[in-house]
């Protein structure tokens, strides 16, 4: 289940956000292409409010909350092929 209307926010503050910070400036990610990764990957769920999504050769588990109108996004991790 994609959904598309709804604005995207990735929430880079959070402090279980560390983790996936340190990942992404390891292996040259950037955040545009973290984005276009949720928003096109294909999704997995994991557990509860846990879900992965696959893009290219990494992907990324984070928490989603949805809220009226808003996607809240936590990443957790990202993992590379």
């Amino acid at each position: 289940m994609l959904i598309y209307d709804m604005r995207l926010k990735v929430n880079w503050d959070h402090i279980r956000c560390k983790h996936a910070i340190e990942r992404m400036w390891q292996k040259g990610i950037s955040v545009n292409e973290i984005k276009e990764a949720l928003q096109r990957g294909k999704r997995k769920w994991q557990r509860l409010n846990v879900w992965e999504s696959f893009h290219r050769d990494y992907s990324i588990v984070y928490a989603e909350y949805i809220w009226p109108n808003v996607r809240k996004i936590y990443p957790i991790t990202i993992k590379l092929w």
